[in-house]
């Protein structure tokens, strides 16, 4: 299978709905059903057995209700993200505490099934920022030098030495450690590229920072207190990053 595919499963006690359903999914080049079920046990052995991505759980099924099987799911840490597809709103308050990526009330459209699609590449998106968190943690590599280009040649510097990239039009700003700046005739994405480190992390579309000088993170003033030879800067940084930073318990800063 494909890297980019998304897996995904049906579980629905109507044979029709898991059609349609299916239908719609179609539309979607990157989402592969590998699996459909009416029942809602033999639904959960097959989420075992393939550990889809995806799982499309009806909830008011006669054997075993698909609340049971998320919650089975959850407690059992298997891999797949749960969408909730039900006739009866009501069950939304009730399936918050199993936290599944979306909740889609029946009958639902093709737009449904794209905001589906958005937010499970979001969440991947976050997971694979703290997966590089957790890297960063774990293993750091920022001896070997690198070479730059500049606007007055090329850079020879190790990556430890560099605090933080801006992105600047075309080009890419880059703090020193001695507090000099240079400017990187290449873009933002490029450099990303070329430093290659899990020491530089994202804080806003614009911006990364090498995570050796940070000291802190404000949630109430959205800013990343970052220590340089005694001087303390200040660079903003996005709602979302913030929540990936939330969620690194093991890395030795606080959060204000």
């Amino acid at each position: 299978m494909d890297t980019s595919t998304i897996s995904a499963i049906i579980i629905d006690d109507e044979s029709n709905a898991i059609n349609l359903l299916e239908v719609y999914l179609r539309r979607f080049p990157s989402i592969q059903v590998i699996g459909k079920e009416t029942e809602a046990k033999k639904g959960l052995e097959l989420i075992k057995e393939k550990l889809p991505e995806l799982v499309f759980l009806d909830i008011d099924m006669p054997d075993m209700d698909g609340l049971m099987v998320a919650n089975i799911v959850k407690t059992e840490n298997l891999y797949s993200e749960i969408v909730f597809t039900t006739a009866h709103q009501h069950y939304a308050y009730e399936a918050l505490d199993i936290k599944p990526l979306d909740f889609l009330t029946k009958p639902f459209c093709i737009a449904d099934i794209e905001l589906v699609l958005q937010k499970y590449n979001d969440k991947l998106i976050k997971k694979k920022q703290e997966k590089k968190l957790d890297t960063f943690i774990n293993s750091q590599s920022n001896s070997a030098k690198i070479k730059l280009p500049t606007t007055n040649g090329i850079l020879f510097v190790e990556i430890k030495n560099i605090v933080l990239f801006k992105s600047k039009l075309n080009n890419c700003e880059i703090l020193m450690e001695d507090g000099t700046t240079e400017t990187i005739t290449r873009n933002l994405y490029k450099v990303v590229s070329i430093l290659n480190s899990p020491a530089f992390f994202q804080i806003s579309r614009s911006t990364y920072i090498n995570m050796n000088y940070l000291q802190r993170v404000d949630k109430k003033s959205f800013k990343c207190i970052i220590s340089v030879n005694q001087i303390i800067l200040e660079e903003p940084i996005t709602k979302s990053y913030m929540i990936i930073f939330e969620k690194m318990i093991k890395f030795p800063f606080s959060l204000d």
